[in-house]
């Protein structure tokens, strides 16, 4: 048989094949749809395309499409260099009993300026560790939409705003996963044929929130890591890392008061992929949160060279009032007597083992705030520095552990800063110096973590770092 002439003649004798073929197909010859599905390129030739629209139209009837509308989130169409695999949600759940105690999310899933109420029923399970339904009736049409979320818990959900992440006029439902093993992930759905289907994240890595281990940075007193965030802004979603990576360990982080992030904005394409989209740089501080970078920005110095210099010797007292209130007077003696007398009526008395001593009148918190603590120098011994410690009715000597050593000398300066932070800068060979920042340890011990790269105009005085 020949081919037909015309496009025109081949679409008129396959639609008329397709309407007598489905006149015969009746109930019990109905699949129903696999759980996931490869969405795959619908840029094919005109034979290919028709062709699988015959078998759509044999196996689910025909679908009604509506008519002079523009493209929508629930219209999967992906382009010819997109591969995503969506799972589509099973049917299941609808006996799950409702979780009314989460709130609510109200958002526009149809684009038709109405918006939908999501409703969640929760899986049963021992642990309340199942899976979610969710459920809405659409505005547009009176159907039921659902899809099914695993979010590590059914005892409550974690909704955020709504985004439009592909700029068509609806929204997507935007849930948080509390993990804490990751720190945290936002799961994005998208209305898709009459499902809410969760979007796939191009680079799940830049999708985080908190603490991130770098790959290779565990060390056995400290680990590297990145700090990664995520927000919604202006009907968008947002995710930021850190440029460097910081020290962490004993529920501490060594990190400037100012540092810069890197940036992403999130785009839903039709396949269904969320996409970073670079979007530059950010500062981010404690004091004023995100702002724009300014030209050439980087992370602020790991210590601001203030220094903490005022001590006392034998025969002088001070008090302190941060924390634990107390005071402590130096005796003179062979050995000079550090006395501390607590407001809590407890008295310590502790030898001090060099001659000259100089007790600093700023507590190092970075290494011990529950109790008396002191960093202790000596006037004829510039090498010694001593960190103590209350440990019940005495004081004990931190005993440093690590990388750095607890000195100051030609090569290696050791000082304590206003705020009680206990920092190490050591000479590199190429005239800089690597900072480091004291840390408490369990067992009596401290341990220096690294903190970044200064210089000084004078290495024997902290307070003239700066940038190299």
């Amino acid at each position: 048989m020949s081919a037909p002439d015309t496009m025109s003649e081949m679409e008129e004798r396959l639609r008329s094949a397709l309407a007598a073929r489905a006149e015969q197909v009746q109930p019990e010859h109905l699949a129903p749809l696999a759980p996931v599905v490869d969405l795959r390129p619908r840029w094919q030739s005109p034979w290919v395309l028709l062709a699988t629209a015959a078998v759509v139209l044999l196996v689910l009837g025909v679908v009604l499409q509506g008519v002079g509308r523009g493209p929508r989130s629930d219209d999967v169409a992906p382009r010819p260099d997109e591969r995503v695999e969506l799972e589509l949600p099973s049917d299941v759940g609808r006996d799950w009993a409702r979780n009314d105690s989460d709130r609510q999310p109200r958002l526009d899933l149809d684009g038709d300026g109405r918006d939908e109420k999501v409703v969640f029923r929760g899986e049963p399970s021992p642990e309340h560790d199942g899976r979610y339904r969710l459920e809405t009736t659409l505005s547009s049409t009176g159907e039921e939409a659902y899809g099914i979320a695993e979010l590590g818990t059914t005892i409550a959900t974690n909704v955020l705003d709504p985004i439009d992440a592909d700029g068509d006029g609806d929204e997507e439902l935007v849930l948080y996963v509390d993990d804490v093993a990751d720190g945290g992930h936002p799961l994005v759905f998208d209305l898709r044929d009459g499902l809410l289907v969760q979007a796939v994240a191009e680079d799940p890595g830049l999708l985080l929130r908190g603490e991130v281990p770098v790959p290779g940075g565990r060390t056995p007193y400290y680990e590297m890591v990145r700090l990664h965030d995520y927000w919604i802004e202006g009907g968008r979603l947002w995710s930021s890392r850190s440029v460097n990576s910081y020290a962490t360990g004993n529920m501490t982080i060594a990190r400037p008061r100012s540092i810069v992030l890197d940036t992403w904005s999130w785009r839903l394409t039709d396949a269904g992929l969320l996409e970073a989209v670079e979007e530059g740089c950010l500062r981010d501080s404690a004091e004023q949160g995100r702002t724009p970078c300014e030209e050439g920005a980087t992370d602020d110095l790991p210590t601001d060279g203030d220094v903490a210099r005022t001590t006392i010797g034998p025969g002088e007292g001070a008090r302190f009032e941060q924390g634990y209130r107390y005071g402590a007077r130096v005796e003179d003696g062979a050995p000079p007597v550090l006395v501390v007398e607590g407001d809590d009526g407890r008295t310590i008395r502790h030898d001090l083992d060099v001659d000259d001593p100089r007790v600093s009148t700023v507590q190092p918190v970075s290494v011990m705030s529950d109790g008396a603590s002191f960093l202790v120098t000596s006037a004829s011994d510039p090498s010694y520095v001593r960190v103590l410690a209350q440990d019940g009715d005495r004081l004990r000597s931190l005993e440093p552990v690590g990388e750095v050593e607890l000195t100051n000398d030609g090569s290696t300066r050791t000082w304590l800063t206003s705020s009680g932070g206990l920092v190490t800068a050591v000479a590199q060979d190429d005239g800089t110096w690597r900072t480091w920042g004291w840390l408490l340890l369990r067992g009596g011990r401290m341990t220096g973590v690294p903190t970044g790269t200064v210089c000084f105009d004078d290495p024997a005085d902290p307070s003239t770092i700066r940038r190299c």
